[in-house]
Protein backbone atom coordinates (compact mmCIF):
# COMPACT_ATOMS: atom_id res chain seq x y z
CA UNK A 1 0.00 0.00 0.00
CA UNK A 2 1.54 3.48 -0.98
CA UNK A 3 1.85 5.68 1.97
CA UNK A 4 1.39 9.44 2.62
CA UNK A 5 5.27 9.32 3.36
CA UNK A 6 5.95 7.91 -0.18
CA UNK A 7 3.72 10.00 -2.14
CA UNK A 8 5.56 13.36 -0.40
CA UNK A 9 8.28 11.76 -1.39
CA UNK A 10 7.75 11.37 -5.77
CA UNK A 11 6.32 14.87 -5.09
CA UNK A 12 9.10 16.24 -3.53
CA UNK A 13 11.12 14.61 -6.31
CA UNK A 14 9.16 15.51 -9.26
CA UNK A 15 9.31 19.38 -7.97
CA UNK A 16 13.15 19.16 -7.49
CA UNK A 17 13.19 18.00 -11.40
CA UNK A 18 11.69 21.03 -12.37
CA UNK A 19 8.11 20.37 -12.10
CA UNK A 20 5.81 23.05 -10.85
CA UNK A 21 3.39 22.19 -7.93
CA UNK A 22 0.08 23.19 -10.05
CA UNK A 23 1.53 20.57 -12.94
CA UNK A 24 1.40 18.10 -10.25
CA UNK A 25 -2.05 18.84 -8.91
CA UNK A 26 -3.73 18.91 -12.61
CA UNK A 27 -2.14 15.61 -12.57
CA UNK A 28 -3.28 14.36 -9.66
CA UNK A 29 -6.22 11.80 -11.14
CA UNK A 30 -3.03 10.21 -12.86
CA UNK A 31 -1.29 9.57 -9.68
CA UNK A 32 -4.23 8.44 -8.01
CA UNK A 33 -4.71 6.02 -11.13
CA UNK A 34 -1.63 4.47 -11.03
CA UNK A 35 -1.65 3.94 -6.34
CA UNK A 36 -4.95 1.42 -7.48
CA UNK A 37 -3.48 -1.63 -7.86
CA UNK A 38 -5.11 -3.96 -10.70
CA UNK A 39 -4.65 -7.42 -9.77
CA UNK A 40 -7.38 -8.72 -7.79
CA UNK A 41 -4.95 -10.26 -4.43
CA UNK A 42 -3.51 -6.58 -4.30
CA UNK A 43 -6.67 -5.01 -4.00
CA UNK A 44 -7.83 -7.39 -1.96
CA UNK A 45 -4.76 -6.39 0.35
CA UNK A 46 -4.81 -2.55 0.15
CA UNK A 47 -8.46 -2.72 1.27
CA UNK A 48 -7.68 -4.50 4.07
CA UNK A 49 -5.31 -2.65 4.76
CA UNK A 50 -6.76 1.07 4.31
CA UNK A 51 -8.84 2.85 7.44
CA UNK A 52 -12.16 1.21 7.31
CA UNK A 53 -13.80 5.05 7.19
CA UNK A 54 -13.39 3.81 3.15
CA UNK A 55 -15.16 0.86 3.55
CA UNK A 56 -18.38 0.74 0.70
CA UNK A 57 -17.98 4.61 -0.10
CA UNK A 58 -16.93 3.71 -3.25
CA UNK A 59 -20.26 2.48 -4.40
CA UNK A 60 -21.83 5.21 -2.49
CA UNK A 61 -20.11 7.86 -3.47
CA UNK A 62 -19.36 7.07 -7.39
CA UNK A 63 -22.69 5.37 -7.74
CA UNK A 64 -22.61 1.61 -9.55
CA UNK A 65 -21.01 2.99 -13.06
CA UNK A 66 -18.06 0.08 -12.52
CA UNK A 67 -17.57 -1.60 -15.80
CA UNK A 68 -18.53 -5.06 -13.45
CA UNK A 69 -19.97 -5.13 -10.74
CA UNK A 70 -18.57 -7.21 -8.21
CA UNK A 71 -16.63 -7.39 -5.04
CA UNK A 72 -13.50 -6.78 -6.14
CA UNK A 73 -14.69 -3.73 -8.46
CA UNK A 74 -16.08 -2.20 -5.77
CA UNK A 75 -13.14 -2.45 -3.24
CA UNK A 76 -11.31 -0.62 -6.46
CA UNK A 77 -13.82 2.26 -6.01
CA UNK A 78 -13.20 2.32 -2.41
CA UNK A 79 -9.39 2.50 -2.74
CA UNK A 80 -9.64 5.05 -5.75
CA UNK A 81 -11.56 7.55 -3.51
CA UNK A 82 -8.71 6.46 -0.33
CA UNK A 83 -6.04 6.82 -3.08
CA UNK A 84 -7.98 10.48 -4.20
CA UNK A 85 -8.12 11.61 -0.68
CA UNK A 86 -4.48 10.46 0.35
CA UNK A 87 -3.07 12.58 -2.68
CA UNK A 88 -4.96 15.62 -2.17
CA UNK A 89 -3.83 15.96 1.67
CA UNK A 90 -0.20 15.40 0.26
CA UNK A 91 -1.06 18.22 -1.69
CA UNK A 92 -2.05 20.81 0.25
CA UNK A 93 0.46 19.80 3.07
CA UNK A 94 3.16 20.18 0.36
CA UNK A 95 1.40 23.44 -0.64
CA UNK A 96 1.96 24.53 2.46
CA UNK A 97 5.38 23.64 3.38
CA UNK A 98 6.07 25.17 -0.07
CA UNK A 99 4.94 28.52 0.92
CA UNK A 100 6.34 28.60 4.34
CA UNK A 101 9.73 27.88 2.52
CA UNK A 102 9.65 30.79 0.24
Amino acid sequence: MTTYDEIMEEFKQEIAQGIDLDDIKDRSHEYVDNYVPVYNNCILEEWQAMPSDYDNRGSAEMGHSCQEINIISLMGADLYLYYQDLVALVLDDLSEELESVE
